[in-house]
């Protein structure tokens, strides 16, 4: 870090003042017997050990009882509950970069704005990054059975932590000092049988630290999820999706045996003679297919096992060293269907002795013939059922070490350790098409020459199997850090009041080596993309943070943070905020902070093939009479990593309300604002088709196939090639300016000897959510749609009886329009239609029938509410954010203290 940064940091934090400047008589000092008997804890959001209550910035505690009543086998599961918390990655995602794997975020602002620790601590990033850019945490790496509490920080806290954290913190801290062992299994399924859930762990805590001076904590997790397919679920059952819904046709128009196309004339496509399936019009192209509602395996097959120990040594007083070891590993298997060639081979038929072309005339859509004259280009849509599904096996391994000292330093709390976490993946991808041996062979079966005849039901192995390979691809994301950090609750008195001053310096490495297979660098695997990225980082910070009673009844926090990247240089940011207690019913807060994200190093470094989902080419669609889900294209998408990003910058806000005027009531409402600015976008490929002809240089981004003239004939005003490439780059372009509202009532009504029914209203209302992602746009409003609902809501009503509870929770998310971007260009016919509101109830019963044992049994989804299903050309499914394809899902867990 320059020595200006580091002057300037000191010099503003305070640290060039020692602590006996501020001299206080013993009565200062003195401290009160009720003080004595609560413990400071240091809350997310400052670095200063304090009484636990309520402060200047706003965070949601989850404490251990409430884990255990929410049903929750995963972390996943516990926070996608939370209205201010949105799951970007479920581990259920078949299409995403990053199978197996699950994030969330919150302000809806994307996984990678969000921090997450694990006891105050960074963890490393998932070695796959979400959408080849977006670097996260894996949070199936967190043991949920030795978590003593989880902390959500809503605010900035780049002052306090550094990048990542805009949108907010969630902390995940471990039991602490215990004792004991502990057991809980948990089952899980759903009523069609699939989709079964079943988890086991155990904790054990030996040695007090007060008593024996030590202490070790152990836990070992063990989880296990069956896929979900889709002939088990009436949603999923019926694949034909534009009949239902006016979506796209999800039926297989390729298998058993599929269908050829003459290109060169533009007649319709026909299915090849021996179809076992149903011969029907694909709406999206006019071709007459073969279609299969083929069985589908939606979610993948998951297992996992973890390993965790905390070793705490007393030293002397308050002095002692601590050791953490986290082990997981976990396994992922997902099927995406029989192996198929490359959609876009087009081979010729001069010289042809095949006799399946003689077969192929048959009737058209509109009922006439087609035919197929010699030398035509003839293109073949077939998928090689021959051989097992195409599969992905996805292997895990982190670890985590941290070692380091605690204790006191004078009057001063003090920390220093050391940490290394590091996350290994691989996924191999098992039948896999070679595209030059699978187009070679197909070539030779068109023109009778031997290879794969697409007109004969079963192929021989000896032709299948040269057509396929097994691809493998590695990363590894490691994080190194280095830290100390002093705190004292009393730097020196103010206004008879004390004041609280936090100081630390860190030092961290991070890297990435992500190494895909070299056949699908050289694009050689059939409808695959590679993503390779390698690249590393040091990082330098300094901070400090006070906490300035002003007056008896109000207190400032006080913080700043200084970063030095050896990238892109510095980022400075500051922080204030305000807790006013006028009385002790009321408590009045706000803040005013910076933050920052720094490029991910994919970001920076990365190249990129994959295929841009779902891009809506209305150049070609209006044309051809193509609308809403059929005009949808998955063009291969080039995208490169950009080692001149700077980092993102925001401005975060938030001004709040807390009353208490009762023990048994309590409301809260926060008002929040983020602007961000300077973010990072890979060019939108919606946008940039949109803007093909209208904004300079984006015509060279897009790739087409040649104009087909026949084709053009019969569709006047068709002037364009079938959409085939997209290349976007990463840009430092974007703005994301959001506001919202967080609102939590409780009210608890005691019925005396019958109980206490326990009332929870948790509200998370977004005032606006607007962005731009392209050079010099203005930010336009993505509220009220798909991905930017209005408000999500939860409500729970429970019902405690001794140690017994019963209780319902109705979770709510908004109605919006039935449209993913209003930036994208809309069909009309969809424009203002909206997606309903939805609804999902859970039940839960949770009993102690002795001291030692809990059980807990409960049904998500207890009436069974049918999915949401969207036919956006850009998003054309169910709308996973909303609900689960399980349906009705029950659950029991049980929980044993051997004590």
């Amino acid at each position: 870090m320059k020595k200006t940064l580091l002057a300037s940091t000191i010099a503003a934090i305070g640290l060039i003042h020692l602590p006996s400047a501020y001299a206080a008589d013993a009565k200062d000092d003195a401290v009160s017997e009720s003080e004595k008997k609560l413990e400071r804890v240091t809350i997310t959001g400052s670095n200063i050990s304090r009484i636990n209550r309520e402060g200047p910035t706003a965070v949601e505690t989850i404490k251990r009882a409430e884990i255990e009543k929410s049903g929750a086998s995963t972390v996943l599961e516990l926070l996608s509950k939370l209205p201010s918390v949105s799951t970007v990655l479920s581990g259920n995602d078949n299409l995403s970069f990053a199978i197996g794997a699950s994030s969330v975020s919150l302000r809806g602002l994307g996984s990678k704005y969000t921090l997450i620790l694990l006891n105050g601590r960074r963890l490393a990033n998932y070695g796959f990054a979400d959408g080849a850019e977006n670097s996260f945490v894996d949070l199936n790496n967190l043991p949920l059975a030795a978590l003593e509490s989880v902390e959500i920080l809503r605010d900035g806290a780049s002052a306090i932590y550094g990048s990542d954290a805009v949108a907010g913190v969630i902390n995940f801290k471990t039991k602490k000092n215990y004792q004991g062992i502990e057991a809980s299994a948990n089952l899980g399924s759903n009523e069609h049988g699939d989709g079964s859930t079943a988890n086991a762990s155990i904790t054990a805590g030996f040695g007090d630290l007060d008593k024996d001076g030590h202490n070790l904590l152990l836990s070992v997790d063990v989880f296990h999820r069956d896929p979900l397919w889709s002939d088990k679920h009436d949603a999923t059952r019926d694949r034909d999706f534009f009949t239902r819904f006016r979506g796209g046709d999800a039926r297989n128009p390729d298998l058993y045996l599929g269908s050829v196309r003459d290109f060169t004339s533009g007649e319709p496509g026909v299915p090849i003679p021996g179809c076992r399936g149903t011969v029907g019009v694909s709406p999206g192209t006019g071709d007459l297919d073969c279609f299969t509602n083929q069985n589908v395996q939606l979610t993948p097959r998951i297992e996992r096992i973890g390993i965790s120990g905390i070793f705490t040594q007393r030293l002397s007083g308050q002095n002692e060293l601590f050791a953490e070891v986290g082990l997981n590993h976990s396994e992922v298997d997902f099927e995406s269907g029989f192996p198929r060639f490359d959609t876009a081979f087009i081979g010729k038929t001069a010289g042809s002795t095949n006799p399946g072309l003689n077969n192929l005339p048959g009737p058209s859509a509109d009922g006439s013939s087609v035919g197929f004259t010699p030398g035509d280009k003839l293109q073949v849509f077939r998928r090689i059922y021959e051989a097992a599904p195409t599969s992905d096996h996805i292997t895990s391994d982190s670890l985590r070490l941290v070692g380091g000292w605690r204790g006191t330093l004078g009057n001063w709390d003090s920390e220093a350790a050391a940490t290394y976490n590091r996350s290994r993946l691989t996924d191999r991808t098992t039948d896999a098409v070679l595209k030059d041996a699978s187009s070679a062979s197909l070539q030779r079966g068109l023109l009778g020459q031997g290879g794969y005849d697409p007109f004969v039901f079963q192929n021989p192995a000896s032709v299948v199997d040269p057509l396929l390979t097994t691809a493998r691809r590695e990363s590894i994301s490691q994080l190194e850090t280095a830290d100390w950090k002093m705190s004292t609750p009393k730097l020196f008195s103010l206004f008879s009041e004390s004041v609280g001053f936090a100081w630390g310096a860190q030092a961290s490495h991070e890297s990435i080596d992500d190494r895909p297979d070299p056949q699908m660098v050289a694009g050689n695997i059939t409808n695959s993309g590679a993503t390779a990225s390698r690249a590393s980082r040091s990082v330098y910070s300094l901070y400090g943070e006070f906490n300035v009673p002003i007056m008896k009844q109000i207190e400032m926090q006080l913080a700043l943070r200084g970063d030095h990247y050896s990238d892109f240089g510095n980022s400075v940011n500051p922080k204030i905020a305000l807790a006013w207690r006028p009385s002790k019913e009321v408590l009045v807060r706000g803040s005013a902070t910076t933050s920052f994200k720094a490029p991910t190093l994919p970001e920076i470094s990365s190249t990129t093939t994959g295929y841009a989902n779902r891009v809506a080419d209305y150049a070609r669609c209006g044309p051809l009479g193509y609308v809403g889900a059929n005009c949808s294209y998955s063009p291969r998408q080039f995208s490169v990593g950009n080692p001149k990003l700077e980092a993102e910058k925001a401005n975060n806000y938030s001004f709040g309300l807390v009353l208490q005027p009762t023990k048994e009531l309590s409301a809260s409402i926060d008002w929040y604002g983020i602007w961000q600015r300077n973010t990072i976008q890979a060019l939108d490929p919606q946008y940039l088709v949109d803007h093909e002809d209208s904004i300079p240089g984006y015509a060279a981004l897009v790739g087409r196939d040649p104009r087909n003239s026949a084709l053009e004939a019969k569709h006047p005003g068709l002037t364009k090639g079938r959409i085939s490439t997209v290349t976007t780059p990463y840009m430092n372009v974007g703005k994301t300016n959001t506001q919202g509202l967080d609102i939590d009532l409780k009210y608890g009504l005691p019925l005396g000897s019958w109980g206490k029914l326990t009332f929870r209203e948790v509200n998370n209302y977004t005032l606006s959510f607007n962005q731009s992602i392209t050079p010099g746009a203005t930010p336009v409003s993505r509220l009220d749609t798909l991905n930017h609902p209005r408000w999500s809501n939860s409500f729970r009503v429970g019902y405690e009886y001794g140690v017994h509870e019963l209780a319902f929770t109705a979770r709510t998310q908004a109605s919006t329009l039935n449209i993913d971007d209003p930036t994208h260009a809309q069909d009309p016919a969809i424009t203002n239609a909206r997606i309903p509101s939805f609804t999902v109830w859970d039940m839960n019963f949770n009993t102690r029938p002795s001291k030692n044992l809990t059980l807990n049994f409960g049904v998500n989804n207890l009436f069974d509410k049918a999915p949401i299903y969207a036919n956006t050309a850009y998003l054309d499914d169910f709308v996973q954010s909303r609900n689960d394809l399980t349906g009705r899902f029950i659950y029991a867990n049980m929980r044993y203290q051997f004590k």
